[in-house]
């Protein structure tokens, strides 16, 4: 079994959705700022990446406007520099690990780091600060250098291996999809005729295929037609028959060998349903209408098995689906928004009532609440002002006996200022 690792994005999808906005062709001005948005909720988990705070810092310096207006040029310098500072510095400091601090620059050369952003740190940190134009270009670079030393390698870690298994799945899903299609087809239900035992074949295959990959192939690559025509139309609340006697039978084999089948197939859903969401990308009617098409067909599948008997999904996933989709209601997203409605309104309890249960706070704040038809403003103020009179005169009676008084019967005064008294610095006479 593969051991976990912890990160602050939800899926290699999400992480996958930073890097478009930060390097594609297409990335711009609100892009970025959409990618510095995302970075800073993850810069505060703990299991955040170096680098991406690094990338953080650079891409914030340099979303400030350039050329600056001539009053700001000076403190722009400085926040640039700055940014290549703590970007050479945390590039090589997890280095310095022996006893004795080695040169910055040969520990640059293991990393590969360019030499003149070095040069640039080194003199930003000692000298006069470098000019504008090179520390606005320096970071252009240091983007860069992350680009290809640090989030290409993180995007592709285990790709290999992860495609082998991607690629097997999807070939098992593949194969399926043809099989049950003719069965389908030609009404065929024997076990016993050649597609029968092709099917018998390929469920043994399934089973040596890890759940999460034999799912998300099913998921990615089967429920969804690839003829828009074929697809659940707009108003429809299910997937269509032809597709539930397809792939049913996989899942319920699926079910027999894992028993949280229903979960991960739910959440996969969920995850498909927020990754493929329009935003950011430009689009024409044409696509966007497949785009809609494609996501409608996946929300039918998710209210097909959250209304589903031996597939149903369970009530804990249940709870966390519906917050993961609400938290994304912001967005405007039409399908999402009916999609929420559709599984929020399916008979089953609403987001209120699957949400962690509310009546330890309840009791907590019994008594606290206020029957407005009691309250009477006048009474209400005079009671504040006899509360706010019998606190003054408690503090007076608690403050006269504490006052010290001289031999002669006089009050000591407190603090004052001295009427020849001027500011000097400490230590010296005035």
């Amino acid at each position: 079994m593969r051991q976990p690792r912890r990160v602050p994005w939800s899926s290699k999808a999400e992480l996958g959705e930073l890097y478009e906005f930060l390097f594609s062709p297409a990335a711009n001005d609100e892009s970025r700022a959409a990618a510095l948005s995302r970075m800073s909720v993850y810069i505060s988990s703990p299991s955040c990446p170096a680098f991406i705070h690094l990338l953080h810092a650079v891409v914030s310096a340099l979303a400030l406007p350039y050329p600056p207006p001539l009053p700001l040029a000076q403190s722009q310098r400085m926040v640039y520099a700055m940014a290549l500072i703590r970007f050479v510095n945390g590039m090589v400091d997890p280095l310095q690990t022996g006893g004795f601090a080695r040169p910055i620059s040969h520990l640059a050369a293991e990393l590969n780091l360019p030499p003149g952003l070095v040069a640039l740190r080194h003199r930003a940190t000692h000298e006069d600060l470098p000019p504008l134009e090179h520390l606005h270009r320096s970071l252009q670079d240091a983007v860069a250098y992350l680009h290809t030393y640090s989030f290409v390698p993180l995007l592709n870690h285990g790709a290999e291996e992860g495609w082998g298994r991607r690629e097997r799945s999807e070939t098992l899903v593949g194969r399926w999809k043809k099989v049950m299609k003719e069965r389908v087809r030609t009404r065929d239900v024997s076990i016993e005729s050649a597609s029968g035992r092709a099917v018998k074949r390929l469920k043994r295959e399934f089973e040596d295929e890890e759940l999460e990959d034999a799912v998300e192939a099913i998921v990615r690559v089967g429920l969804v037609p690839v003829a828009r025509k074929k697809r659940p139309g707009k108003k429809a609340t299910a997937p269509p028959a032809d597709a539930l006697l397809v792939w049913t039978p996989l899942l319920a084999h699926l079910m027999s060998l894992h028993e949280n089948t229903p979960s991960v197939l739910a959440e996969t859903l969920t995850s498909a349903l927020l990754e493929t969401a329009p935003r950011h990308r430009q689009m024409d009617d044409d696509e966007r209408k497949e785009l809609a098409s494609y996501r409608w067909t996946l929300g039918t599948w998710l209210l097909h098995f959250w209304l589903g008997g031996d597939l149903g999904v369970p009530d804990d996933a249940k709870r966390d689906i519906l917050v993961r989709l609400a938290r994304e209601l912001v967005h405007g997203d039409d399908v999402l928004e009916r999609v929420y409605g559709l599984l929020d309104s399916a008979g089953l309890a609403s987001l209120q009532t699957l949400l962690p249960d509310r009546e330890e706070e309840e009791e907590e704040l019994e008594g606290l609440d206020i029957d407005e038809e009691e309250v009477d403003a006048d009474t209400a103020l005079e009671k504040m002002q006899a509360n706010l009179d019998a606190l003054e005169d408690k503090l007076r009676r608690n403050v006269e006996p504490t006052k010290e008084r001289t031999t002669n019967g006089d009050e000591i005064p407190g603090w004052h200022k001295a009427e020849d008294w001027h500011p000097c610095p400490i230590g010296m006479w005035a």
